[in-house]
């Protein structure tokens, strides 16, 4: 729902789209195409006659510009004083083109869930290959001289109690510091631009357990797969106009500009078409329900084709507050549903009088005026 900020919000997310397809094509995460590293760990802690000592070794496993990735530590733990104890912990997960899986090694099991703004920076081929670098500069960091470790330079940076080696960005060695602990972390075998075996990115034989937003979030699914899709057939359509989306240099005429929002709210456009009159009948019906709804349960009910069809749009749904349902609460949501059918109709009416998304950007800001707000959520 809220369409009322059809225009304001589709123009503003179509122009972000076309911004990151001057740069390169294709997603980074990393400034080398493909690696293998393995690091040692050493961590020490004391305090008040109680120390620490972590021992162990940790992998990095990267390729396709860090597309798919695989993150593992194995490291014990032994404590002395007061008492003594040894724990283990054998740490792992997988990301593979913005699905996660994550490893419990005690249960036995495997958790896999996604991330929904590493698939749109996937589809975007941002290139995030230097935000080590950019977070240390953002924390003030200063560079502190140069190293070679595992065989690669590194350029030192010290911030706050951290001393970090990069290598193109890559950190062969963290070491942290400060009262009664030392950490390090360091690369001992480091290989890169090189073919990854597949048994690299092998996960245990452990039964995978699906978070539940990976399957029930259908908007943000649906989000995601028309975003992508919408950047091919942008592609497509650069080509045509003889635009070279890789130069960054690139500068767009006022004309251009139209044919790429236009070409990237296609998609959107066409199911607006078909699902707002739809959706313009469920409102009406769920506020109509929701008058006659004796308690929460059948109040929520009541929303359920609204927000099936805002699921198929991929337009976020409104999350009423049914619990201890009332006559105040109830008001609340009337007047807020009176409000969103206010809004579609005025969005729908542009959306079938027009073919074109700009078209359908200026006739909704001139029907709903530059000072509507949003219903309240």
């Amino acid at each position: 729902m809220g369409k009322s900020m059809y225009s304001k919000i589709a123009l503003i997310a179509l122009l972000a789209g076309t911004q990151s397809l001057w740069g390169k094509k294709i997603f980074k995460r990393y400034p080398v195409e493909s690696g293998i590293i393995y690091y040692d760990i050493n961590t020490t802690g004391h305090s008040r006659g109680f120390s620490t000592h972590t021992t162990g070794i940790a992998r990095l496993v990267f390729d396709r510009w860090g597309a798919r990735e695989v993150k593992e530590e194995d490291a014990t733990e032994v404590q002395t004083g007061d008492y003594n104890e040894t724990h283990d912990r054998h740490t792992m997960s997988k990301q593979d083109n913005g699905t996660i899986y994550t490893v419990d090694f005690d249960d036995h099991t495997i958790y896999k869930t996604r991330d929904r703004s590493l698939d749109l920076s996937i589809a975007q081929g941002e290139d995030l290959s230097n935000e080590s670098i950019n977070l240390i500069k953002e924390m003030k960091g200063i560079k502190d001289g140069n190293d070679t470790v595992a065989g690669f330079p590194c350029r030192i940076w010290k911030v706050k109690d951290q001393s970090i080696c990069l290598y193109k960005g890559i950190p062969l060695r963290i070491v942290v510091d400060g009262p009664g602990f030392h950490s390090e972390r360091k690369a001992v075998q480091v290989v890169l631009n090189r073919p990854i075996p597949e048994e690299q990115f092998k996960l245990p034989d452990y039964p995978v357990i699906i978070d539940q937003d990976y399957t029930s979030n259908a908007a943000a699914e649906t989000r995601t797969e028309d975003y992508i899709a919408s950047i091919h057939d942008l592609r497509a359509k650069m080509k045509s106009l003889g635009i070279n989306p890789n130069d960054e240099n690139s500068t767009l005429t006022p004309e251009q500009e139209k044919a790429v929002i236009n070409t990237l709210g296609a998609r959107y456009l066409k199911k607006q078409k078909r699902l707002l009159p739809k959706l313009l009948v469920a409102l009406d019906k769920a506020k109509r329900c929701i008058e006659k709804a004796q308690n929460g349960q059948e109040a929520q009910k009541c929303v359920q084709p609204v927000n099936r069809i805002d699921e198929e749009l991929g337009d976020r749904t409104e999350n009423f507050d049914f619990k201890r349902f009332d006559d105040v609460k109830r008001a609340k949501i009337l007047e807020s549903l009176t409000q969103e059918i206010t809004y579609l109709k005025a969005t729908n009416d542009c959306v079938q009088k027009h073919d074109k998304t700009t078209d359908v950007i200026l006739c909704t800001e001139g029907n709903l005026g530059e000072d509507e707000q949003t219903p309240a959520r």
